[in-house]
């Protein structure tokens, strides 16, 4: 199967499918066509722009209706706070796996010269890794797996719930191979990382948990965009009628990304 990745700078080409006619919705976009936009979180990030911008653009305030004919009913499942909370968790989650995936001199797993002080004050330099530097890139991406699962706790959506469940079926696939490396999975599905058995586990082990492609780390940092995306989906759903009953094509697009970026 072919896929084709359009990155020209002119956003409308991504909804171009999308009828502008009553009733048009994001159902009708072709989602192989945006599965790398997707999985690498920049379609995500496109939406929130999107709505962003219609939020900053909204006249209605709190208790107060300064433009009544822009009064609208939201579809969406979850309120604009929990959806962006969720967007937000998910960007930092997929940024901390993608760190312990990054290759090259800032990778925390290349082998570095270690300065180690002796009893005697003297100082030995040996070429090693830094497993305090493991440990702590570990464990901050195992906090914010945990702020995910906590920010989507809140959410009501179907289409936020299964993403999720996504993610963590994918992690209890890899649940004996991080339990060897001193990570646990709770019965509320959350991760636990023993520091002690963590730094003694076998380099080449973590490596291949969280530094090749395809590893864990690299699954989850996919399936947080899938999150994220999920989320964005979830609050189109916004802002679809107005107070006379006629719908308000909001997923028609067109050349209005142009002017966002």
């Amino acid at each position: 199967m072919r896929m084709n990745v359009n990155l020209k700078p002119d956003y409308s080409y991504l909804f171009s499918s999308m009828s502008t006619r009553s009733g048009s919705s994001l159902g009708n976009l072709n989602f192989l066509s945006d599965y790398a936009s997707i999985k690498n979180g920049s379609y995500g990030k496109l939406l929130k722009a999107y709505y962003r911008k219609m939020d900053e653009s909204s006249s209605i305030s709190s208790g107060t209706e300064k433009n009544p004919s822009k009064l609208t009913t939201s579809l969406a499942a979850d309120s604009s706070k929990t959806l962006s909370a969720i967007d937000k968790a998910a960007d930092t989650l997929k940024a901390s796996a993608d760190s312990l995936t990054s290759k090259g001199e800032n990778s925390v797993f290349n082998a570095k010269e270690v300065t180690t002080k002796q009893e005697d004050g003297s100082t030995s330099t040996t070429t090693e890794y830094d497993m305090e530097a493991i440990y702590k890139a570990v464990s901050g991406f195992a906090t914010d797996y945990n702020a995910l699962l906590d920010a989507a706790g809140n959410s009501t959506s179907t289409r936020v719930k299964n993403a999720v469940s996504n993610m963590t079926n994918i992690t209890s696939i890899y649940s004996k191979r991080l339990e060897e490396a001193g990570i646990t999975i709770g019965d509320d599905k959350r991760l636990t990382v023993d520091a002690d058995k963590l730094k003694a586990t076998d380099v080449s082990k973590l490596q291949s948990l969280f530094n090749e492609s395809p590893s864990f780390a690299k699954s989850i940092s996919s399936q947080a965009s899938f999150v994220d995306y999920a989320a964005s989906r979830e609050a189109a759903k916004s802002n679809t009628y107005n107070r006379s009953g006629l719908y308000n094509s909001n997923y028609s697009m067109g050349n209005m990304f142009n002017g966002i970026f």
